[in-house]
């Protein structure tokens, strides 16, 4: 994530991630005080892009756990809502009900994608902006575990369902450091990606 030097805009670069693009895509077209501002949506090498939107901040646990359990969309990543959270401040929430009905849209239309994690509505997906309204943030997601899994285990099928140049980008993630190197050896073994 980058930020702005005035501090008021983020870049996030994303090699390829099909269910952040879709969130951002929903965030550049619906207004709803729960998606964050998006400017604009750059192509990166065909399959990659770049996000530029508001800046935002670590939201209280406090704030975001009740404000996911009010949402009441089960996450596919595990988080479940503690007991005893004050669901009041978020009652008869009409922009509430509204981004529910987005974020079911969204798992929705993921569903058929490869690879495709689900929900991950959770407090760490919960961020703040400067005026210290919440965001929700990733709200579905790619399974990059997966991906691995069927690279360790030479499931060229699997692979196959990505679109062309995908998992090239995928294996520049950061993330992955030099783990990336026996991963790529996979991909090429198995005729994949070019050595």
């Amino acid at each position: 994530m980058l930020a702005s030097p005035d501090g008021a805009q983020a870049a996030r670069i994303s090699p390829w991630d099909a269910a952040y693009r879709m969130h951002a895509e929903l965030c550049q077209r619906t207004r709803n005080r729960y998606l964050q501002r998006v400017d604009a949506i750059l192509p990166l090498g065909g399959v990659g892009h770049l996000v530029v939107m508001e800046r935002l901040f670590p939201a209280p646990e406090a704030a975001s756990g009740p404000f996911c359990a009010a949402l009441v969309v089960s996450g596919d990543s595990g988080w479940r809502a503690p007991e005893g959270l004050d669901l009041s401040p978020f009652e008869n929430d009409v922009e509430l009900d509204a981004l529910r009905g987005h974020v079911r849209g969204l798992a929705a239309a993921g569903a058929g994608l490869p690879f495709w994690g689900g929900l991950d509505v959770r407090p760490a997906n919960v961020m703040a902006d400067a005026h210290g309204g919440l965001k929700l943030i990733d709200p579905v997601f790619v399974a990059g575990r997966r991906i691995v899994e069927a690279i360790i285990g030479k499931d060229r099928e699997a692979l196959d369902r990505l679109p062309p140049g995908a998992l090239a980008a995928f294996l520049t993630i950061p993330v992955f450091d030099d783990g990336a190197a026996p991963l790529r050896a996979a991909c090429v073994g198995m005729g994949l990606l070019d050595g």
